[in-house]
This record gives C-alpha cells, structure tokens and sequence, in this order.
C-alpha cells in the first residue's frame, strides 16, 4: 500500500486501485511492450482524476466542519473518510458535491486544453475535435500526449454524469440519502436506477462494461435494502 499525505490529509492507495484502472485502460488487450504506454497513461488520468474528486470532499469537509479527513483509493474508485466533523445538512450536501465538482473543473480544463493547443492536430490527421470527447482511444492514432487528455475529458465530464446517479454509494445517492429519511427507498432507488441504466446502456451501446458495473450495483443496493430497518 501507498501512503502519503497531501494538504495535511493522509491518503491511502491500495493495490487493487492501480489493477482495476489497467484493466479498464485496456491492459489485457496489450499485444505489444510499445502499446503498454496507453494502459499506462490512463492509469495516470485515473490517478489525478480521482484523487482531485476526493480530494474536492474532503478539503471543502474540512473547511466546513473541521475534523480529520482520510482518503483511501481502491478497486473502482474512493472514499473519504471523515472523523470528529461536525456539518449540517446543507454542509453535507457541499461536501458530497464537491468531488463531482472538482472532477468536472478537471474535465473543462482538459477539453480547452485539448481545443487551443492539439485541436489543429486531429484536423490535420481527419479526426473531428468531438471524436476525442466521446472516443478517447482514437487519440491514439494522434499521440499519447493527446490520449492523456482524451482520458481526462472522459473520466472528467463522464464520470462526473455516472457519479452523480441517484445510486448508492455514488454521490448521486448519498444526496438522495440527505433529503430521503427512509434507507429502503434510497436502496430501492438505487436498485432500479442501476437496472435501467445497465439495460439502456446494453440497448444503446452493446458493450457489457457498463451493464456489468450497473449489475454490481444493483447486488449491492438490493441486499442493503433487505437489512435496512424502514
């Protein structure tokens, strides 16, 4: 494990985080020692998009209710822990949106990059700037340099959108969790939301990532409304 402390708060990467960011990079399907650079340069973008998320929770909780943060990285994502914090509701709702926030910024940032500075670039070699934001593994034909961006587009304004789904734990369910008192309606939210968006996803897009991701969530939204208590 990773352990280092950024802005006085102690953060945590477990192994599991750098296997499941190669995976989705695109690893197993690496032929070739020279293409091992794309796996690893999303990787990178995974990296400092998901710790800026974190890091947006934790910095904005510190600043409204004190206590000590924790961030730890591992297998899809982050968690920022919170110990001896004190916030009202509207506290914790700046709290939970401040990481898709910060990850959106990120995103923003990365698209006028990638417009002022590499947008000739894919012009030159036919590519549409639009190709980039929603098909980032076409910047590899370009260059890794773009790729990189491509990535932080993807992960910026894409995951933000995920993130934000009325689903538990995303933050999109723990706002709903903020205003809704009943744990099984959160739940039971967060079940059918995962189930609709895993089969509009496989009817649109024919792929099983976001199908199975969806599934998973469902398992765990599903059990958790069988033990809550009301």
């Amino acid at each position: 494990m990773i352990h280092f402390t950024l802005f006085g708060i102690p953060i945590y990467i477990r192994p599991t985080f750098w296997i499941v960011l190669a995976i989705f990079g695109g690893i197993l399907g690496v032929s070739s020692v020279e293409s091992l650079i794309y796996p690893a340069l999303f990787v990178i973008a995974g990296f400092i998009a998901i710790l800026s998320h974190e890091l947006g929770h934790a910095l904005v909780g510190r600043k409204l209710g004190g206590g000590q943060q924790t961030i730890i990285l591992e297998l899809f994502g982050g968690v920022t822990s919170s110990h001896g914090v004190q916030l009202t509701r509207a506290g914790r709702v700046l709290m939970i949106l401040a990481g898709p926030m910060m990850t959106l910024v990120l995103g923003v940032i990365s698209i006028l990059v990638a417009w002022n500075i590499v947008g000739p670039v894919l012009t030159a070699n036919g590519k549409d700037f639009w190709d980039l934001v929603l098909y980032p593994y076409l910047a590899t034909a370009v260059s890794p340099k773009l790729y990189i961006l491509s990535c932080l587009i993807m992960i910026g304004e894409w995951w933000t959108v995920l993130n934000l789904l009325p689903i538990y734990p995303l933050d999109g369910g723990q706002l709903v969790a903020q205003f809704v008192r009943s744990p099984k309606k959160v739940f039971m939210t967060g079940f059918i939301t995962s189930i609709a968006i895993g089969l509009v996803s496989f009817q649109l897009f024919h792929g099983y990532f976001i199908p199975i991701f969806m599934a998973l969530f469902a398992f765990s939204n599903y059990r958790e409304y069988k033990n809550a208590p009301f």
